[in-house]
């Protein structure tokens, strides 16, 4: 499907370099993402920071490039992304603007639910027209106040009223919000059991009302916000999948999430070590480059040499879950080595700017807040050691 996402873009340099095949396709996908980064989000970026202000206007045309369902087959008019081709696209984003990646890393993680989950009514009324950008983005409504790792522990809840379903609790931290029109959300649906089950609700909903955006440290423009929903009644059309398996679709969607952040960790710490090596060229001390000086050129190599990692791992995730493999393992490495890698980057990079990095007026400060998250959502570091620590010590592998 010819969508405005693969339209013709040059080749973007340096990929080949990590030693896996780039297609033209995911050359041209990565090129174009970059080139609508630097034109259309890098430039209010800042003011969108301080402002607090969600980019609507940006979202939407992304939206209308496909941007919110980037996975979603050409036949529910997505454009049928690759996970490779898709982690590209939030790397470049995230160079530009931090935000407006992980806004679409969420509605991605929504859509990918219902691209794979979904019947021929529900893609139709949700998937299709988020995918044609008619309905802005999605949102994925999981954690709660008090359940954030332990997903299981989720007390937002439904019953079933006639042919409907009756949702009661509510949501945190979710991602998008302000400005979501389909929330992809996750209740309990057997009081006696730890049964959860996956539903669609849509903005304007009777009962469904969206609480406080949440005044945050960094990515201050994702529009992230609580979900009330009080006595919410819901078509029983908007259960996706059957009953009492939400768990496992949540949990299905959460390694090909895992290695968007990844990406977006990466694309965090790229534009870093960009503002940092210009910096360090152009700044003079003691009659020379601050660049000249050995303690910060290895700084820079030490830095460079560990962002390399952190692509490697992430293209193997993305290139094992392209060839069919089951990658739990190996999507919580590539997020735990990219988002800790990505803090140590920026940190650098700000040190490097002396005093003038911790002043707002340059954009390192920006990327030194927005990176802090990256070890806490899509599960915290501590989370990702455990599911690895499961498979090397329980599971045998070596």
């Amino acid at each position: 499907m010819d969508t405005p996402m693969r339209q013709a873009a040059g080749k973007a340099i340096g990929l080949e370099r990590f030693g896996f095949p780039i297609s033209p396709d995911q050359r041209e996908i990565h090129e174009t993402m970059r080139r609508f980064g630097r034109d259309r989000l890098a430039p209010d970026a800042a003011d969108r920071d301080r402002d607090h202000r969600f980019p609507t206007a940006e979202i939407g045309e992304l939206a209308r490039m496909g941007g919110m369902a980037m996975k979603a087959a050409p036949d529910d008019d997505g454009p049928g992304l690759d996970n490779t081709a898709y982690a590209l696209s939030i790397e470049a984003l995230a160079e530009a603007d931090p935000s407006v990646a992980v806004v679409t890393v969420a509605s991605n993680l929504a859509m990918n639910i219902l691209s794979l989950h979904a019947n021929e009514d529900q893609r139709a009324r949700f998937l299709r027209p988020v995918a044609r950008g008619e309905r802005g983005a999605a949102s994925f409504g999981l954690t709660e106040p008090h359940a954030g790792s332990d997903a299981a522990a989720i007390k937002t809840h439904a019953r079933r009223a006639g042919a409907d379903w009756i949702l009661s609790g509510a949501k945190q931290w979710i991602t998008g919000a302000a400005a979501a029109e389909v929330f992809v959300v996750f209740a309990k649906t057997d009081p006696g059991s730890n049964a959860v089950s996956c539903f669609v609700v849509e903005k304007g909903t009777a009962g469904f009302e969206l609480g406080r955006i949440e005044d945050k440290m960094g990515l201050r423009s994702s529009g992230t916000a609580q979900l009330f929903f009080d006595n919410c009644r819901i078509p029983g059309a908007n259960l996706v999948g059957n009953e009492g398996e939400g768990y496992r679709l949540a949990i299905g969607a959460l390694a090909p999430s895992r290695i968007a952040i990844a990406a977006q960790s990466i694309g965090i710490a790229e534009r870093a070590f960009a503002l940092g090596l210009d910096y360090a060229r152009e700044r003079q001390v003691f009659g020379g480059a601050v660049s000249d000086l050995q303690v910060n050129r290895h700084t820079l190599a030490d830095a460079r040499t560990e962002l390399d990692q952190a692509w490697l791992l992430m293209l193997r995730g993305a290139r094992l879950l392209d060839d069919g493999y089951r990658v739990a393992e190996e999507a919580s490495m590539a997020k735990l080595a990219a988002s800790e890698i990505c803090g140590r980057v920026v940190d650098r990079m700000l040190q490097l700017h002396g005093g003038n990095g911790y002043s707002r007026e340059y954009e390192i400060e920006r990327l030194y807040r927005d990176a802090r998250v990256m070890r806490i959502y899509e599960g915290t570091s501590e989370i990702q050691r455990e599911i690895i620590a499961r498979a090397v010590v329980d599971g045998g592998r070596g």
